[in-house]
């Protein structure tokens, strides 16, 4: 398995496979076609923390795929920020 991203598509996770499926569902939900890989044991011990996963965008939805991310970072950041409602 190659640590670079197919030509002609971005890599724009990599991390834990359970935040991998939220991110997933989001770009999704956003109509942004996605592509997940794998990586670890999880064939043998699914779910473990050593897990981890890769997200693929096409190279075109890149941009708009990281500023996605973004918003989500922004928003998880004002959850815990008592002025914000």
């Amino acid at each position: 398995m190659s640590s670079h991203a197919p030509e002609g598509w971005d890599e724009i996770f990599r991390g834990p496979c359970l935040e991998a499926d939220l991110v997933h569902a989001i770009l999704d939900a956003r109509g942004l076609q996605v592509v997940a890989e794998r990586l670890g044991s999880e064939a043998v011990f699914s779910g473990l923390a050593f897990e981890q996963c890769r997200l693929f965008v096409r190279s075109m939805d890149g941009d708009q795929a990281r500023k996605v991310l973004a918003e989500r970072r922004d928003e998880g950041s004002d959850e815990g920020d008592p002025t914000s409602s």
